[in-house]
């Protein structure tokens, strides 16, 4: 009667193209057990068993785990591997609209930051926008580190675990109750900007469009305890070319302290809308 060929445990590896300990690891979680383990410790593998590595490396790529897969292997069915490649399939979804949301926060940095190095220090200007995206939480209206702060905590909080993105690029939505004193201005809103959504609903009014339009901006040079200065010169801007201002002001960190430890290298892109039009109409201009 001829004996059934046995491999063993390296040359069983290097059919698998993995080494020998994890085939130990395999046996010793019982996911993938030897044919048999002779009197001097020795495994060996059954050639029928590298379809089985087979069918546990095919699911290692579909993400599931090792518990997962030993639960799989004892209680294979069509229906059941059906199951789990639906599972798989959804799963990674979730997983590349997760990669999608950090490569396109990524991109959106490297173009802030290429744009600050050329875009004129605190001289305003008017510039055409497209409609942004942002994910918001509200800041309470207090001028307070502490009120600040935690408004930063739940952002941050948001973003990774609801939405999936980082919290950059991060700006703030600013309001000034006073026009000829914007030393008294508030932070109403954390912002973080994002791809258009795929679906706003899941995300609740926690999702903001900033429209598009014509923009009366300014890049401030300074951290924002100096920020008042370029809130001035936008809102003299405004006010000599006799636009009508249509909204609050955004305030987005092109240069942070990613780029940075001194707060004098921050660049910080302030925008609000504005109404060229109806300036024209009254005889003002920029």
């Amino acid at each position: 009667m001829q004996h059934p060929l046995l491999l063993s445990t390296g040359e069983f590896a290097q059919m698998c193209n993995v080494s020998r300990e994890l085939l130990v690891h395999y046996d010793k979680i019982g996911l993938l057990k030897p044919k048999e383990v002779r009197g001097n410790g020795y495994r060996y593998y059954s050639l029928k068993q590298l379809y089985l590595f087979d069918v546990v490396r095919f699911f290692m790529d579909a993400g599931m785990s090792t518990k997962e897969i030993k639960e799989y292997l004892d209680n294979r069915t069509t229906q059941l591997f059906l199951d789990s490649i639906q599972t798989s399939i959804d799963r990674m979804g979730q997983q590349r609209d997760i990669l999608d949301a950090r490569i396109g926060m990524m991109e959106k940095m490297r173009y802030l930051t290429q744009r600050a190095v050329t875009f004129p220090k605190e001289q305003p200007r008017l510039s055409y926008w497209d409609e942004t995206w942002f994910l918001t939480t509200e800041v309470r209206r207090e001028r307070s580190q502490q009120a600040y702060a935690q408004a930063v905590s739940e952002h941050s909080d948001f973003c990774r675990n609801r939405a999936g993105v980082a919290t950059f690029p991060l700006g703030r939505v600013i309001d000034i109750p006073d026009l000829d004193d914007p030393s008294e201005f508030y932070y109403t809103k954390l912002v973080t900007w994002i791809s258009p959504p795929r679906d706003a609903a899941c995300l609740g009014d926690r999702v903001e469009c900033k429209p598009k339009g014509n923009y009366a901006v300014v890049l401030h040079q300074g951290g924002t305890s100096t920020v008042e200065r370029s809130y001035e010169k936008l809102l003299a801007y405004v006010e000599r070319g006799g636009f009508l201002m249509r909204g609050p002001l955004y305030e987005l960190d092109m240069n942070s302290y990613l780029m940075s430890d001194s707060a004098d290298d921050y660049l910080l892109h302030i925008s609000v809308l504005v109404d060229v039009e109806d300036a024209a109409e009254r005889g003002g201009g920029a």
